[in-house]
């Protein structure tokens, strides 16, 4: 059945637009709902009108989605909760806590479905999730799930969490330092027979060399 959108419902159609939908989603929620009407000659007059209206109205949500965005930047949302074994969540994180959890800073409720997020987090970490707060303004944001219990407060576990990586500068630094350190130990040579201490060892060697300079200054 071919519809005009009185009203923008989300996934199906925006306000003035006009659409094809399944007959039995039309007659069992659109119509009944008030948020489309049957693509009729006459309600198609109303089209251009209601099209230009819904420009305004979408105008004015983009700003406000704008002004969310600057409240948003530089705020990780801290998720402190309980976790297990190898960093593992006894839950997980849903798109309905970080909703409510950005809905802190924001001073307001924020739909769950506006939080993009592919599926639930199990694991303590660092994520990048996508808030939608207008159809056409779209806000990354960092997720930041950390142990509630952790032994250096969860304030350090953040920051440990959100810290940059060492600069490559640094790590290969690093590795020569390493190389370095290998390099010294293998020039030490342990002369110890199996099962002595290298002080035994190196005594045992060095008696030995004795008993052999004797020897060879012997007279036959």
């Amino acid at each position: 059945m071919k519809v005009l959108f009185l009203e923008t419902v989300e996934g199906s159609g925006s306000r003035g637009e006009v659409r094809t939908v399944a007959n039995g989603y039309a007659r069992n929620f659109l119509l009944p709902h008030g948020y489309a009407a049957p693509a009729t000659p006459a309600i198609l007059k109303r089209a251009e009108r209601l099209v230009a209206e819904e420009e305004l109205r979408q105008r004015a949500l983009d700003e406000q989605a704008e002004q969310l965005v600057g409240r948003l930047l530089g705020q990780p949302l801290v998720m402190a909760v309980r976790v297990g074994e190898q960093g593992r969540l006894y839950g997980s994180v849903t798109t309905a806590d970080i909703a409510e959890k950005a809905g802190e800073i924001l001073g307001g409720e924020l739909d769950r479905r506006r939080v993009l997020l592919p599926e639930v987090i199990r694991q303590v970490g660092v994520y990048t999730v996508p808030l939608r707060l207008s159809r056409r303004v779209t806000a990354e944001v960092q997720v930041v799930v950390v142990d509630s219990d952790a032994p250096e407060g969860v304030e350090a576990a953040v920051q440990a969490l959100l810290a940059p990586p060492p600069a490559p500068e640094a790590i290969a630094e690093y590795q020569r330092g390493a190389d370095d350190a290998l390099a010294a130990d293998a020039d030490t040579v342990d002369v110890s027979e199996p099962g002595q201490s290298p002080a035994e060892g190196a005594a045992t060697d060095g008696a030995a060399n004795d008993t052999a300079t004797a020897a060879g200054g012997a007279t036959p």
